[in-house]
């Protein structure tokens, strides 16, 4: 699939610095960020080594802001965002390198098929005891409040937002940290409904299933079309300085590898 504009600019960019500082063989790049990507990131760690040989150490659990700051100090070549950055961030070097697409929506452990209109995810989730049509209690789980899942929620579903923090108050529901204690606890719990990008389902090859909105199931190929126009944006977010693995590494995404790689993950370039 074609590159769009903005990573094919950083490649080249990428490729004119490599030319002059080469990544010696045995190097090793340290990456981390949002949970979506982790599953994906250690699939990419062998065709990395295979082209560059250099490897790959992928550090999980941070989550985006953990990550972003780990790269402002040093600690990380590069991170995989699940938000824009912050001006804090911006002040302390951060920037964006490549954009990244993938289809976003809810998950359940029930075998479905299930639909959600749009029109009543809202209030869905205000509800006290919200059901499914066959009468299962619909059983949801909180995330932490920086968590950019609910940011891209209350962009897609004007109110969620509000909802959320409503949903805070109440004692009879989980908190769960990271976005694989997130899929587990959908996993376990009967009538599930949790937030997701299909990239994670999909590379961590999750016993969970899509629920359709206004009868349209995501899948990348919905999503690319616009029938399932619900979607997430990842942000690779370099320093200021980047070394020379990291820029290796922002050529591998971009080369047929990588493209085939991201591809598998229901990801995409651009915004």
């Amino acid at each position: 699939m074609p590159l769009r504009t903005g990573l094919r600019a950083t490649v080249l960019a990428a490729i004119g610095v490599m030319l002059a500082l080469s990544p010696a063989w045995g190097e090793t790049l340290r990456i981390g960020g949002t949970g979506a990507v982790t599953e994906l990131l250690r699939r990419m760690g062998p065709a990395l080594t295979a082209d560059t040989g250099i490897a790959l150490e992928v550090v999980p659990g941070l989550g985006t802001t953990g990550a972003n700051s780990a790269v402002a100090d040093g600690k990380l070549g590069l991170a995989f965002s699940g938000r824009e950055l912050r001006d804090r961030e911006m002040a302390r070097g951060l920037r964006v390198a490549a954009v990244l697409r993938t289809p976003f929506g809810f998950v359940t452990s029930r075998q479905g098929p299930d639909n959600l209109k749009k029109s009543g995810i809202v209030a869905l989730f205000r509800a006290d005891r919200p059901m499914w049509p066959d009468g299962t209690p619909i059983l949801i789980h909180l995330r932490p409040a920086d968590e950019s899942d609910y940011i891209v929620l209350g962009e897609l579903f004007p109110g969620m937002t509000e909802v959320i923090q409503q949903l805070r108050k109440r004692r009879d529901l989980s908190v769960v940290a990271t976005d694989q204690d997130n899929a587990d606890m959908a996993e376990k719990v009967k009538g599930s409904l949790a937030a997701a990008t299909f990239t994670q389902i999909v590379t961590e090859k999750r016993d969970l299933r899509f629920v359709s909105i206004d009868g349209v199931a995501p899948s990348l190929e919905n999503y690319l079309d616009g029938s399932y126009p619900y979607g997430k944006s990842l942000y690779v977010i370099v320093p200021s300085a980047i070394s020379p693995d990291a820029q290796a590494f922002l050529a591998f995404l971009a080369g047929p590898a990588g493209v085939a790689l991201l591809r598998q993950a229901a990801l995409i370039a651009g915004k």
